[in-house]
Protein backbone atom coordinates (compact mmCIF):
# COMPACT_ATOMS: atom_id res chain seq x y z
CA UNK A 1 0.00 0.00 0.00
CA UNK A 2 1.29 3.72 -0.90
CA UNK A 3 2.66 5.48 2.21
CA UNK A 4 0.42 8.43 3.04
CA UNK A 5 2.57 11.58 2.33
CA UNK A 6 2.74 14.79 4.83
CA UNK A 7 0.91 16.39 2.24
CA UNK A 8 -1.89 14.35 2.34
CA UNK A 9 -4.85 17.19 1.78
CA UNK A 10 -7.60 14.28 1.41
CA UNK A 11 -7.68 10.60 2.74
CA UNK A 12 -10.13 8.20 0.69
CA UNK A 13 -11.95 4.97 2.57
CA UNK A 14 -12.68 2.71 -0.14
CA UNK A 15 -13.82 -0.50 0.94
CA UNK A 16 -13.52 -3.29 -1.24
CA UNK A 17 -16.39 -4.59 -3.00
CA UNK A 18 -16.35 -7.95 -4.66
CA UNK A 19 -19.67 -8.04 -5.34
CA UNK A 20 -18.47 -5.30 -7.96
CA UNK A 21 -21.57 -2.94 -7.49
CA UNK A 22 -18.85 -0.18 -6.42
CA UNK A 23 -15.91 -0.89 -8.94
CA UNK A 24 -16.63 2.32 -10.63
CA UNK A 25 -16.02 4.25 -7.99
CA UNK A 26 -12.42 3.44 -8.71
CA UNK A 27 -12.54 6.26 -11.61
CA UNK A 28 -12.36 8.85 -9.03
CA UNK A 29 -9.37 7.28 -7.05
CA UNK A 30 -7.04 6.89 -10.25
CA UNK A 31 -8.71 10.54 -11.53
CA UNK A 32 -7.26 11.87 -8.17
CA UNK A 33 -3.95 10.30 -7.99
CA UNK A 34 -2.99 11.39 -11.30
CA UNK A 35 -4.74 15.34 -10.66
CA UNK A 36 -3.49 15.66 -6.82
CA UNK A 37 -0.52 13.43 -6.52
CA UNK A 38 0.77 13.17 -2.67
CA UNK A 39 -2.31 15.01 -1.97
CA UNK A 40 -4.56 12.08 -2.28
CA UNK A 41 -4.41 9.20 -0.46
CA UNK A 42 -6.59 5.76 -0.88
CA UNK A 43 -7.05 3.60 1.72
CA UNK A 44 -8.53 -0.16 0.13
CA UNK A 45 -9.54 -2.05 2.86
CA UNK A 46 -9.03 -5.67 2.93
CA UNK A 47 -11.13 -8.45 3.99
CA UNK A 48 -10.38 -8.55 8.09
CA UNK A 49 -11.62 -6.60 10.90
CA UNK A 50 -7.71 -5.79 11.70
CA UNK A 51 -7.64 -4.23 8.60
CA UNK A 52 -10.75 -2.16 8.92
CA UNK A 53 -9.04 -0.61 12.12
CA UNK A 54 -6.21 0.05 10.85
CA UNK A 55 -7.99 1.94 8.03
CA UNK A 56 -9.73 4.36 10.64
CA UNK A 57 -6.34 4.87 12.62
CA UNK A 58 -4.70 6.28 9.52
CA UNK A 59 -7.20 8.63 8.60
CA UNK A 60 -7.60 10.16 12.39
CA UNK A 61 -3.41 10.05 12.41
CA UNK A 62 -3.32 11.87 8.81
CA UNK A 63 -2.60 15.52 7.99
CA UNK A 64 -5.73 15.19 6.02
CA UNK A 65 -8.79 16.74 7.40
CA UNK A 66 -10.74 16.37 4.64
CA UNK A 67 -11.57 12.00 4.67
CA UNK A 68 -13.83 10.60 2.02
CA UNK A 69 -15.61 7.52 1.54
CA UNK A 70 -16.73 6.03 -1.06
CA UNK A 71 -18.76 2.35 -0.45
CA UNK A 72 -22.35 1.39 0.26
CA UNK A 73 -23.94 2.36 3.25
CA UNK A 74 -27.73 2.84 5.36
CA UNK A 75 -28.79 6.46 7.42
CA UNK A 76 -27.07 4.80 10.40
CA UNK A 77 -23.42 3.40 9.44
CA UNK A 78 -21.28 2.46 6.68
CA UNK A 79 -20.27 -0.79 5.31
CA UNK A 80 -16.93 -2.13 4.69
CA UNK A 81 -15.25 -5.09 2.54
CA UNK A 82 -17.41 -7.88 1.35
CA UNK A 83 -16.22 -10.53 -0.92
CA UNK A 84 -17.73 -12.74 -3.27
CA UNK A 85 -19.28 -15.36 -1.31
CA UNK A 86 -20.01 -13.25 1.64
CA UNK A 87 -23.71 -13.91 0.87
CA UNK A 88 -23.37 -18.15 1.21
CA UNK A 89 -24.79 -19.44 4.59
CA UNK A 90 -21.84 -20.38 6.39
CA UNK A 91 -20.70 -20.86 9.98
CA UNK A 92 -19.48 -17.77 11.55
CA UNK A 93 -16.23 -19.36 12.86
CA UNK A 94 -15.44 -20.10 8.84
CA UNK A 95 -15.82 -16.58 8.17
CA UNK A 96 -13.47 -15.55 10.55
CA UNK A 97 -10.76 -18.02 9.35
CA UNK A 98 -11.88 -17.58 5.26
CA UNK A 99 -11.38 -13.97 3.62
CA UNK A 100 -12.98 -15.29 0.89
CA UNK A 101 -16.80 -15.11 2.90
CA UNK A 102 -15.75 -12.36 4.62
CA UNK A 103 -18.57 -9.13 5.18
CA UNK A 104 -17.95 -6.05 7.56
CA UNK A 105 -21.61 -4.53 7.78
CA UNK A 106 -20.96 -2.39 10.51
CA UNK A 107 -17.81 -0.46 9.43
CA UNK A 108 -17.85 3.35 10.69
CA UNK A 109 -20.99 4.02 13.04
CA UNK A 110 -21.95 5.89 16.25
CA UNK A 111 -20.17 4.52 18.42
CA UNK A 112 -16.78 5.16 16.35
CA UNK A 113 -17.64 8.07 14.40
CA UNK A 114 -16.21 10.03 17.34
CA UNK A 115 -12.67 9.05 16.14
CA UNK A 116 -13.02 11.63 13.00
CA UNK A 117 -13.50 14.42 15.65
CA UNK A 118 -12.19 17.87 13.93
CA UNK A 119 -12.19 16.64 10.24
CA UNK A 120 -14.46 16.94 7.69
CA UNK A 121 -16.30 13.58 6.75
CA UNK A 122 -18.04 12.93 3.34
CA UNK A 123 -19.97 9.96 3.12
CA UNK A 124 -20.28 9.14 -0.80
CA UNK A 125 -22.89 6.25 0.15
CA UNK A 126 -26.84 5.70 0.27
CA UNK A 127 -28.91 7.55 2.64
CA UNK A 128 -26.46 8.91 4.83
CA UNK A 129 -27.97 12.54 4.26
CA UNK A 130 -30.86 11.43 6.48
CA UNK A 131 -31.09 13.68 9.90
CA UNK A 132 -32.67 12.19 12.93
CA UNK A 133 -31.64 10.53 16.13
CA UNK A 134 -29.89 7.20 15.18
CA UNK A 135 -28.45 8.82 11.80
CA UNK A 136 -24.78 8.90 11.02
CA UNK A 137 -24.64 12.56 10.16
CA UNK A 138 -26.04 13.64 13.34
CA UNK A 139 -24.39 11.46 15.77
CA UNK A 140 -21.02 12.69 13.79
CA UNK A 141 -21.56 16.20 14.31
CA UNK A 142 -22.54 15.49 17.63
CA UNK A 143 -19.07 13.60 18.29
CA UNK A 144 -16.91 16.75 16.97
CA UNK A 145 -16.80 15.99 13.48
CA UNK A 146 -17.10 19.61 11.72
CA UNK A 147 -19.02 18.81 8.74
CA UNK A 148 -20.46 15.67 7.49
CA UNK A 149 -21.42 15.68 3.86
CA UNK A 150 -24.19 13.11 3.00
CA UNK A 151 -26.13 11.43 0.27
CA UNK A 152 -29.82 10.04 -0.88
CA UNK A 153 -29.77 7.12 -2.77
CA UNK A 154 -27.66 5.89 -5.39
CA UNK A 155 -28.87 3.71 -7.47
CA UNK A 156 -25.96 1.82 -8.53
CA UNK A 157 -27.05 -1.74 -9.05
CA UNK A 158 -30.10 -3.16 -10.84
CA UNK A 159 -33.29 -3.57 -8.27
CA UNK A 160 -36.45 -5.00 -10.16
CA UNK A 161 -38.59 -2.79 -7.62
CA UNK A 162 -37.29 0.42 -8.55
CA UNK A 163 -37.93 -0.39 -12.39
CA UNK A 164 -34.51 1.52 -13.40
CA UNK A 165 -32.97 -0.41 -16.18
CA UNK A 166 -29.13 -1.81 -15.98
CA UNK A 167 -27.66 0.22 -19.00
CA UNK A 168 -29.81 3.64 -18.06
CA UNK A 169 -27.42 2.87 -14.57
CA UNK A 170 -24.45 2.36 -16.23
CA UNK A 171 -24.76 5.09 -18.09
CA UNK A 172 -25.53 7.28 -14.69
CA UNK A 173 -22.54 5.56 -12.62
CA UNK A 174 -20.40 6.83 -15.42
CA UNK A 175 -21.60 10.52 -15.11
CA UNK A 176 -21.30 10.92 -11.20
CA UNK A 177 -18.77 9.38 -11.17
CA UNK A 178 -17.03 11.85 -13.95
CA UNK A 179 -19.18 14.94 -11.59
CA UNK A 180 -17.16 13.52 -8.57
CA UNK A 181 -13.63 13.17 -9.55
CA UNK A 182 -13.68 16.65 -11.27
CA UNK A 183 -15.51 18.17 -8.34
CA UNK A 184 -12.95 16.83 -5.55
CA UNK A 185 -10.09 17.67 -7.70
CA UNK A 186 -10.97 21.17 -8.37
CA UNK A 187 -11.97 21.53 -4.92
CA UNK A 188 -8.45 20.68 -3.28
CA UNK A 189 -6.89 22.84 -5.76
CA UNK A 190 -8.63 25.85 -4.42
CA UNK A 191 -9.29 24.65 -0.96
CA UNK A 192 -13.05 25.45 -1.35
CA UNK A 193 -15.51 25.53 1.60
CA UNK A 194 -17.84 22.63 1.61
CA UNK A 195 -20.48 24.67 0.69
CA UNK A 196 -18.22 25.41 -2.61
CA UNK A 197 -17.54 21.71 -2.95
CA UNK A 198 -21.49 20.91 -2.67
CA UNK A 199 -22.25 23.44 -4.82
CA UNK A 200 -19.47 22.65 -7.38
CA UNK A 201 -21.03 19.15 -7.25
CA UNK A 202 -24.85 20.67 -8.11
CA UNK A 203 -23.55 23.02 -11.04
CA UNK A 204 -21.23 20.44 -12.77
CA UNK A 205 -24.45 17.60 -12.40
CA UNK A 206 -26.73 20.60 -14.01
CA UNK A 207 -24.14 20.39 -16.76
CA UNK A 208 -24.89 16.78 -17.26
CA UNK A 209 -28.47 17.11 -16.78
CA UNK A 210 -28.34 19.78 -19.81
CA UNK A 211 -26.22 17.59 -21.94
CA UNK A 212 -27.98 14.37 -21.61
CA UNK A 213 -31.95 16.86 -22.72
CA UNK A 214 -29.97 18.18 -26.05
CA UNK A 215 -27.98 15.00 -26.99
CA UNK A 216 -28.90 14.31 -30.27
CA UNK A 217 -28.05 10.14 -29.14
CA UNK A 218 -31.14 8.43 -29.10
CA UNK A 219 -31.78 6.93 -25.55
CA UNK A 220 -34.61 5.00 -24.15
CA UNK A 221 -33.44 5.45 -20.90
CA UNK A 222 -32.77 9.58 -20.89
CA UNK A 223 -35.84 10.46 -18.66
CA UNK A 224 -34.95 7.95 -15.62
CA UNK A 225 -31.36 9.00 -16.24
CA UNK A 226 -32.56 12.72 -15.81
CA UNK A 227 -34.81 12.03 -13.05
CA UNK A 228 -32.00 10.37 -11.04
CA UNK A 229 -29.47 13.20 -11.18
CA UNK A 230 -31.70 15.29 -10.58
CA UNK A 231 -32.65 13.69 -7.46
CA UNK A 232 -28.66 12.79 -7.42
CA UNK A 233 -28.43 16.86 -6.94
CA UNK A 234 -31.12 17.84 -4.40
CA UNK A 235 -30.56 14.80 -1.81
CA UNK A 236 -27.02 16.18 -1.15
CA UNK A 237 -27.05 17.69 2.26
CA UNK A 238 -24.80 19.40 4.71
CA UNK A 239 -24.57 19.17 8.53
CA UNK A 240 -21.93 20.87 11.10
CA UNK A 241 -19.98 23.63 9.30
CA UNK A 242 -20.88 24.47 5.84
CA UNK A 243 -17.73 26.92 5.28
CA UNK A 244 -15.04 25.15 6.34
CA UNK A 245 -12.15 24.87 3.91
CA UNK A 246 -11.16 21.43 2.80
CA UNK A 247 -7.54 22.39 4.69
Amino acid sequence: MKQIDSMTKIFGIYPTDRQESTTFLNRINTYLCRKLGNQWHCYKTKYTDADHESCIKKAIDSNAKFILFMGHGRSDYLFGSCNKKSQDFIAGDAVIENSEFYRNEYFIHSDNIVKFKDKIFFSFSCFSNRNDAKSLARNAINSGVISFVGFGDIPTDYIAEKSIPVKAIAIYKGIISKVMKVSLSISIENNYTVEEMVTLIKVLTIKEIQKTIFSSNKNRHKKIIIKSLFLFKQEIMIFGNRHERLY
